[in-house]
């Protein structure tokens, strides 16, 4: 019974232990990435479940810049875009289909940037609405076809955030908001602030700085600190 009471102690103490080295965070793998190295990447549509049908173009429109200022190359997106079309590819889920062999034939890219749209769009509610963009990212070797890094980022937006208002308020609120989203799409911007944070180097689970970045390669502590969105 005695050696019953030392024991149960130190078996909590194990299993605690045990817990806590399951939960923690283990560092990305680069280890792909590394090897195929990529110098430039070629976007294409991103296939897309949200209803909105915008969605598509509006995240295309703005994956080129954090890819670019991450140190790639980037195809020019509306180019590569039309050209798929031009060959009677028009949907996300048609030219993502395309056999890596003719893009290669056509762009000879090192990686490819395939993303799907989760959410995007605003929903109305009486005295509130909701922004939610959702983008779910795959970069892979252009020659191999082997997955070299994955990412997803979701954020929302509530109109009321900005504080407590009483009912008259949050209505005439949420009407103003309904106006100016007919005017002026949010998710667009949201979609840029998303893909910001999702395809940028230099953040946690990111992607790698590429060539022409000045960080390119250099040890993760000689990195510059990142700045938030």
């Amino acid at each position: 019974m005695r050696l019953i009471k030392l024991l149960l102690p130190l078996s909590v103490a194990t299993i605690l232990s045990a817990c806590g080295t399951t939960a923690q965070k283990q560092p990305y793998d680069y280890s792909k990435f590394q090897r195929t190295n990529p110098r430039s990447i070629l976007i294409v549509q991103p296939t897309s479940s949200s209803v909105e049908v915008k969605a598509p173009n509006a995240v295309l429109a703005q994956s080129t810049r954090p890819l670019a200022e991450s140190g790639y190359y980037v195809f020019p997106v509306v180019l590569v875009n039309e050209t798929f079309k031009e060959n009677g590819l028009n949907d996300g889920a048609e030219i993502q289909a395309v056999d890596l062999k003719k893009i290669r034939q056509v762009y000879n890219p090192d990686a490819i940037l395939y993303m799907d749209i989760d959410d995007y769009g605003t929903k109305y509610q009486v005295i509130n609405s909701t922004t939610t963009v959702s983008v779910s990212a795959k970069l892979v070797d252009a020659k191999t076809g082997d997955i070299i890094w994955t990412g997803a980022k979701k954020i929302t937006v509530n109109s009321n955030d900005n504080g407590n208002q009483g009912f008259l308020s949050a209505v005439t609120s949420a009407l103003i908001s309904q106006i100016k989203d007919k005017v002026k799409d949010t998710a667009f911007d949201l979609a840029g602030n998303v893909e910001a944070n999702l395809l940028s180097a230099g953040r946690t689970d990111g992607i790698l700085y590429g060539p022409y970045h000045p960080a390119y390669q250099k040890p993760v502590t000689q990195l510059p600190p990142v700045q938030n969105q």
